[in-house]
């Protein structure tokens, strides 16, 4: 899957990051130091991919706080973009963290990653990633 951000619908896009960035802001864990212009532009490069999935794939919103996708068959999602491939091993390590040790969140098993081009703006899916007994395990590309 690749895809450039220029196709990604801004009047979806904007009004779905600001009501996520505004509910991270809120939250002093979810804050971590960073200002809302900060929040919002981390949410904005990450929500290209999920309307990525929702406008081209046919997935759907988790109407859930801080919840993503629903993928076609109905399985929950979560979806992770980061800048550079090599940064692929510590997000799949942040979200392995995040299933094994904060259980109440109720981490998806299926992740997906991009990894997305912030000068190009050109989006490319690294994995889709499924829950092992320890770890994320790749089961395509």
């Amino acid at each position: 899957m690749k895809f450039n951000a220029r196709n990604i619908d801004t009047s979806t896009l904007l009004p779905r990051a600001k009501k996520e960035a505004k509910a991270i802001f809120k939250s002093d864990s979810g804050r971590r130091g960073r200002t809302y212009k900060k929040i919002l532009e981390d949410t904005l490069y990450g929500h290209v991919s999920e309307l990525y999935l929702i406008q081209e794939h046919q997935f759907k919103d988790d109407p859930k706080s801080f919840k993503d996708l629903f993928d076609p068959e109905g399985n929950a999602v979560e979806v992770k973009t980061t800048q550079f491939k090599h940064y692929v091993p510590s997000v799949l390590d942040r979200a392995a963290d995040v299933k094994k040790n904060q259980t109440w969140r109720n981490f998806p098993d299926i992740l997906y990653v991009f990894v997305g081009d912030k000068n190009t703006l050109e989006y490319n899916l690294d994995g889709i990633y499924k829950w092992g007994r320890t770890k994320y395990v790749l089961q395509n590309v």
